[in-house]
């Protein structure tokens, strides 16, 4: 099934991605992929133009299930540039026992506004199904998290710039509120080993309505702090992105 975006709006943020909706697709269907793109022109008295893609693919084969996830974003209006970020991720669940899954992911980011000139993480760890019911599915996962990054700002060396080894967390919920609604929500909480007061919190929350068999409309809200960063970069990222899906 390919869901492909004909509108979408969205405010500089970051290029997380919540996959929880397409994991219900793949685990159903065995294979699930959406593709998105937006792009808008301006003349006149603002001239620029406003690009975003995203792409995410699964895949389930027995006890084995596989997702990537590649997004980007640009935005220049009035010659100012004020989106430029782009973002990769790759995960691999394997099912242990029908409670318990072992993943191991990997993720390559670069975003011009944190001043993230690359940030690259590979992690390993057990996700733990807590409740698995038609209507609600609820779980947790924990892993260790390696990560480099590359910063563009002159405090490298107090703004997290290098190497840093986390204990990675999250919380996953899905609940079918409607046969027509489907909510789902991520949170992360990633604090260093090392120096806990060093964390990333990052909530992904989306809103899915089936309008028709062949149409869908999203609602993404995601929100993003970061204890330890370049004294010219907000703490706090906020998100709202919507769009209307072709489904085939």
């Amino acid at each position: 099934m390919i869901a492909t975006a004909l509108v979408s709006w969205s405010s500089a943020a970051h290029a997380q991605v919540n996959v929880e909706p397409l994991r219900q697709q793949v685990t159903d269907a065995g294979f699930g992929a959406r593709i998105s793109a937006s792009a808008t022109s301006y003349a006149g008295n603002t001239q620029g133009v406003i690009l975003g893609t995203s792409a995410l693919g699964g895949l389930h084969i027995e006890r084995q299930t596989s997702y990537v996830v590649l997004s980007g974003d640009y935005a220049r209006l009035n010659g100012v540039v004020s989106v430029a970020k782009w973002f990769a991720h790759a995960r691999h669940n394997y099912e242990v026992f029908g409670w318990l899954l072992w993943e191991a992911y990997g993720q390559i980011e670069s975003d011009r506004f944190r001043r993230v000139t690359l940030r690259e993480l590979v992690g390993t760890g057990p996700r733990f199904v807590l409740h698995r019911g038609e209507a609600l599915e609820l779980f947790y996962g924990a892993s260790y998290m390696y990560e480099h990054t590359k910063l563009d700002t002159v405090d490298r060396s107090s703004a997290g710039e290098g190497d840093a080894h986390r204990f990675s967390n999250y919380v996953a919920l899905t609940l079918r509120a409607h046969e027509r609604i489907g909510l789902s929500s991520v949170t992360y909480v990633q604090p260093r080993f090392d120096a806990p007061s060093d964390f990333m919190l990052l909530t992904v929350n989306t809103a899915a309505f089936t309008i028709t068999k062949l149409l869908r409309s999203r609602l993404d809200v995601t929100a993003r702090y970061d204890s330890v960063k370049p004294f010219d970069v907000k703490a706090t990222d906020l998100e709202l992105k919507s769009a209307l899906e072709l489904v085939f």
